[in-house]
This record gives structure tokens, C-alpha cells and sequence, in this order.
């Protein structure tokens, strides 16, 4: 399939150059970073849950897949300000990461990445401890004995349930799991890694991505043969539809492998991929939990989405010419995104809200976390605002 033919249909409204005001990004940080350190002592090295219930988390421990970016918002927090208290809560947390890889809790699903890439992958760089290393290098073993399907070339939903249908699927999300592959690949040598991450790469394309730049949220495959049977969605609005978060998975996902792998076929993928969300906002450009929303509406919407955008387009820039169109669009709507955020979803005089940025939607479908705070919210807030203020910044990814 031809991609990089996906055309703005609103070319006008991320042209010129546009920057945030200094003063105003300046002070988001200084918002942001200040609240996480009152909320230290709160927190007290246990981590959110998967998702708030009405604005408050609810601490407990280390067991689901969005813990590993709570870890990484302090490291983000600690990279931002020098405040050595955030590296030091950070590394108390590390015997959460050993008991969970030995226990193996939480660790048989595609999410495997999310919880050690951000944090204890992170903090190596930070510690260069060896122990962190091996125990990461066996995550990424652990994901690919136990989740990389050898038959259908894809890392499956679910371990547990791989024998169902319900398991037997590849989704958006393990775009930002074969960081730990790629990773793997880097320290080990182990051409298995890279293999799987690719192989990964080339089922998401074929099966996941659609010709208009949409996609799926799941694709089911065979439970015996593991050949293609459709696409569906489970936190999206209808199967035929595009949620939201898991297609900005996409839009940050491709330029970080595009980084590992030089596959030139995914930086005109990503634009496909990237444009058809920019033709899908709404005007004050913070999305709908699901593409099928655009105009004014009481539809769930999902700030989240806006940040992973905004970290995806600004990983991209790097790596096109200055003369390419898409480079001064992701400039542009990278801003846009991140002011809106920043304008509309960052609260800090309500007491009673945990998190760093408010509307965020974890699955409207099933009325979990409806408008509310979340790890990974929190996570890409500082990873946006960190990457604006620093554009040579090495991600975590």
C-alpha cells in the first residue's frame, strides 16, 4: 500500500510558525513540577491506580501497566527542575520493579514495555546499575516468550487468554511496548529482538492502519492459525471507528522505531497516520476520547491524547528536512496541542485533584475514568513540556 498521500484538509490552521509564549511554558512547568513535590509526601512511594475516581487516586502498589509512567513522571520531574528529591523517590521505588518482574505481576499482557521502558529503563541511564539492566533484559525476554506470537509474527493481546479470541489479537498500544525490544536488541545483540519489533511493525501497517490513515484499536487473528480475521475496537467508539489515544500510540510509536530500524516507509506512514488526527480535531484542539467526534458535542473528550500527539510529532521533526511540509506542520499543531492543554486541562487550585492535567478519558465505552486524571496524562504532560523546552532531550523510548 501507498502511504504519505493523506492531505490536511485544513492546511491553514497550522500554518506560519507558531510558538508558546515563554512565560506561559515556563510556568507550566513550574506548576507542574511544584505540585509533585507537595504531592510527594501523599503519594508515599505507592503508585496511582489504572484510573481516578472523581479526581483522586486511589495508591496502592506496583501492579498495573500504568505505573511505570508514574515512576517516569518524577524522572521527567527530576530532568526538569535538578530537584534531587524527585530521583530519590524515583529510586525508592525500584524494589516495586524487582519483586514485580520475579512475581511476574501484571506481566502477561502486550503491556510489558509500559511498565519497565519509562521507569526502570530510564533509570539505568540515570544509575548505570546493572542489576536494573538484567532485570529489563529479562522483561523483554519474558515479553517475548510469552507474548510474541513465533506463527503470526505479532506480541498477542493477552497470554493468558490466548487461546480466545479476546487474546488472540495485536492493538495500537504495543507500538510504545517494542520500545523494550528495540532496547534489548541494543544491549544484548539478540537479532531475535529486533526481529519481532519489525515484525510487529509490518502486522501494524498491514492490518491495523487503514488507507484514509485511521485504524483499528485491536485486529483479532485465527486462535489455531493465527491468519488476519478483522479489526475492532475496545475503548473506541465502534469497530469502524478511531480511538482516539490508542491511534496516537501510532503517531508516536512509528518515529520512535523509525529511529532503531532507518525504515525510511515509516516516516510517510507517519504522516498518514498523523494527519488524519490533525483533520480530526476539534476547534480548541483538545480531541474527543474517538475520531468519530469532531464538532461540539458532550462526548468524552481526551487531553492524553493531545500530549502523546504533540511528544509524536515532536520526536518526527527531527528526522525530516526543513523543507518538508509536514516538518513546519508538526511544529505548529505540536504547539497548538500543548498550549491547549496547558490552557484548558492543567488545574492546580482544586486541593481535591490528584493528578497534572484533567480530561482524560480511559474508556468511555465501559464509564471508566470519564474526564478525569491519569498516570500517563500526568507522564506525557512532563514528557511535552520537557521536549518543548529541550528539543535534544533523550526520550525514554
Amino acid at each position: 500500500m501507498v502511504r504519505g498521500n493523506i492531505k490536511l484538509t485544513n492546511p491553514e490552521r497550522f500554518a506560519g510558525k507558531y510558538e508558546i509564549p515563554a512565560e506561559k511554558i515556563q510556568n507550566a512547568i513550574k506548576k507542574a513540577t511544584d505540585k509533585w513535590l507537595v504531592k510527594l509526601e501523599q503519594f508515599n512511594n505507592k503508585f496511582p491506580g489504572t484510573t481516578s475516581k472523581e479526581d483522586r487516586y486511589e495508591m496502592g502498589e506496583n501492579s498495573s501497566w500504568t505505573q511505570g509512567m508514574h515512576t517516569g513522571s518524577m524522572l521527567l520531574a527530576y530532568e526538569l527542575t535538578g530537584n534531587e528529591k524527585f530521583l530519590d523517590y524515583a529510586k525508592a521505588q525500584l524494589d516495586s520493579y524487582y519483586e514485580r518482574y520475579e512475581t511476574r505481576t501484571g506481566l502477561w499482557s502486550h503491556d510489558v514495555g509500559f511498565v519497565f521502558t519509562p521507569s526502570c529503563i530510564a533509570l539505568y541511564r540515570f544509575t548505570k546499575d546493572e542489576k536494573i539492566k538484567e532485570m529489563c533484559i529479562g522483561a523483554a525476554e519474558h515479553l517475548y516468550e510469552h507474548l510474541y506470537s513465533q506463527k503470526g509474527g505479532f506480541i498477542l493481546r493477552s497470554h493468558k487468554n490466548k487461546d480466545n479470541d479476546a487474546g488472540c489479537r495485536t492493538m495500537m498500544d504495543t507500538l510504545m511496548n517494542i520500545p523494550l525490544f528495540f532496547w534489548a536488541y541494543e544491549q544484548t545483540g539478540d537479532q531475535k529482538f529486533m526481529d519481532a519489533a519489525k515484525s510487529q511493525l509490518a502486522i501494524t501497517e498491514k492490518h491495523l492502519i487503514r488507507k484514509d490513515g485511521s485504524s483499528f484499536h485491536h485486529f483479532m487473528f485465527d486462535v489455531e492459525t493465527h491468519a488476519p480475521v478483522r479489526g475492532l475496537t475496545f475503548q473506541g467508539h465502534a469497530d469502524d471507528s478511531t480511538w482516539t489515544r490508542g491511534h496516537a500510540w501510532g503517531v508516536y510509536g512509528f518515529p520512535v522505531a523509525y529511529t532503531y530500524t532507518k525504515d525510511e516507509s515509516l516516516l510517510p506512514l507517519h504522516r498518514d497516520v498523523t494527519y488524519f488526527a490533525l483533520n480530526h480535531l476539534p476547534k480548541n484542539n483538545i480531541p474527543y476520547y474517538d475520531y468519530d467526534f469532531v464538532e461540539e458535542c458532550d462526548e468524552a473528550k481526551d487531553s492524553s491524547a493531545a500530549l502523546i500527539n504533540a511528544c509524536g510529532m515532536m520526536e518526527a521533526m527531527k528526522y525530516l528536512p526543513d523543507d518538508a511540509e509536514e516538518k513546519a506542520v508538526y511544529q505548529n499543531a505540536s504547539a497548538k496541542l500543548l498550549e491547549a492543554v496547558i490552557d484548558n486541562c492543567m488545574d492546580y487550585e482544586n486541593k481535591d485533584f490528584d493528578g497534572l492535567v484533567n480530561w482524560v478519558t480511559c474508556s468511555a465505552p465501559h464509564n471508566l475514568c470519564i474526564d478525569g486524571c491519569t498516570s500517563y496524562g500526568d507522564f506525557f504532560l512532563l514528557e511535552a513540556l520537557m521536549r518543548y523546552t529541550h528539543p535534544d532531550w533523550k526520550r525514554y523510548w
